[in-house]
């Protein structure tokens, strides 16, 4: 009886996220065209919209909903490792969950480079702890169950993707396999699963890719691809995990002292860089990816550098946003500058395989990786060069990059949690 109580109490939690996430993903949507047509006719209003946006949204960060900044995948994995139930509960509160809800949803109006789907798990998170919480006796194992399941459904109703909601519950959450954990992390994603396909279809997330990679000289260049992909991947995850170190000592001490006049200078740039790229990396330049990986149409050759710096200084700013779907762009980009470069390779097939490389190289987790790439983009036929992309993607991060950038980050929240650092009244 109990066993059923706790199924049917995850099954609600995961229906709650799904229909959550479709309100979300349609914000998102709506959010992006507001930037789109506000930048349509006057393209030099970025230099005020951005700063200025980052500028408010790092304000109403830090004094009405603290604790919301960043991705939200390390504040739950943090979560996992937290033993007093309090602490859990103020991690993935119902305010911490508005708050992602709706300053990502003002990111995406300000064109910052961002993706859905980390505040998609904090809040998949946070409606599975509320849930819990209400319903069943609460213990260690069962918050952690929680919040595992969380993920999967999060990840699962970001991307429409159950399989890979899964998989990185298990693989990047979890890091162990523990059969009495993954029934339940399965009921969860394939829940929020079903409830996206019932309210809006089936529709992968890039559309049906019709790449191939036939055996041939093209496979000469999958792991040069991915190698490069996953040295870059790596590169970004450090400066995620230790930016003071690749700062100018006044910068540094401009986002010490002074956070909000920090976050209206990332604005800045990312205006300056968004404003080169003719507007190519605002948000999570999801069309330019797609055209990529469904019509072969590449995007300009300094699309990842450009798409790459524009993701950094997002994040640095400290607004909420997730670096899942902006990584995957970066990742397009890679894999279509090696066609750039060597005409004949094909375009789709390399878009997905420097997808996989740069992505795997930022999170190491392969086989996330590869199950998100191939549902994204419904081509099981690229299965084979996606997850060696991934695996060789992974290895060539770990020379740059010791500790995968989920856990590094995890930790240094735990830190933050444990010995607080008191915000005053300017918001410093």
């Amino acid at each position: 009886m109990a066993t059923t109580k706790r199924n049917l109490i995850f099954a609600l939690a995961a229906i709650i996220t799904g229909l959550i996430s479709i309100a979300f993903g349609l914000g998102v949507d709506q959010a992006s065209t507001i930037f789109a047509r506000a930048t349509a006719h006057h393209r030099w209003i970025v230099f005020i919209l951005c700063p200025a946006g980052f500028a408010l949204i790092v304000t109403l960060t830090r004094r009405v909903f603290p604790g919301a900044q960043g991705s939200g995948i390390p504040q739950a994995m943090a979560a996992l490792q937290m033993q007093d139930a309090t602490g859990v509960d103020a991690v993935l509160s119902l305010r911490i969950a508005t708050g992602k809800f709706l300053l990502t949803l003002l990111g995406f109006m300000v064109g910052a480079s961002i993706g859905k789907e980390g505040p998609t798990v904090q809040i998949g998170c946070a409606v599975m702890n509320i849930c819990g919480r209400m319903g069943l006796e609460r213990s260690h194992a069962l918050q952690r169950l929680l919040i595992l399941a969380g993920g999967a459904a999060g990840i699962t109703c970001a991307f429409n993707a159950p399989i890979a909601g899964i998989i990185f519950a298990i693989e990047e959450m979890a890091r162990s396999f523990d059969d009495r954990q993954v029934r339940s992390i399965i009921l969860a994603a394939f829940v929020s699963g079903v409830t996206l396909f019932l309210a809006l279809g089936y529709h992968p997330y890039f559309g049906l890719s019709p790449a191939s990679l036939p055996i041939g000289a093209a496979w000469l260049a999958v792991p040069v691809c991915a190698g490069i992909g996953g040295i870059a991947g790596g590169a970004f995850a450090r400066i995620l995990v230790k930016p003071a170190q690749f700062m100018p000592g006044p910068i540094n001490r401009l986002a010490t002292n002074r956070p909000v006049a920090f976050a209206a200078l990332c604005g800045l740039i990312l205006a300056a860089i968004g404003f080169a790229s003719h507007g190519q990396v605002f948000d999570a330049s999801y069309g330019q990816a797609r055209a990529a990986l469904t019509q072969g149409i590449m995007p300009p050759l300094d699309f990842a550098p450009l798409k790459f710096l524009s993701t950094l200084v997002s994040y640095l700013s400290g607004i909420p946003g997730g670096i899942f779907a902006p990584s995957l762009a970066v990742g397009v980009g890679i894999g279509t500058g090696f066609a750039h470069l060597l005409p004949g390779l094909p375009v789709a097939g390399f878009a997905m395989i420097g997808m996989a490389g740069y992505f795997s190289g930022v999170v190491q987790s392969p086989l996330t990786a590869t199950a998100i790439v191939i549902e994204m983009t419904a081509n099981p036929a690229m299965t084979v060069p996606v997850g060696i992309a991934a695996i060789l993607g992974t290895m060539a991060s770990r020379l740059v990059c010791k500790t995968p950038v989920y856990h590094a980050m995890a930790q240094q929240f735990l830190r933050v949690v444990e010995h607080p650092v008191p915000v005053s009244a300017d918001g410093h």
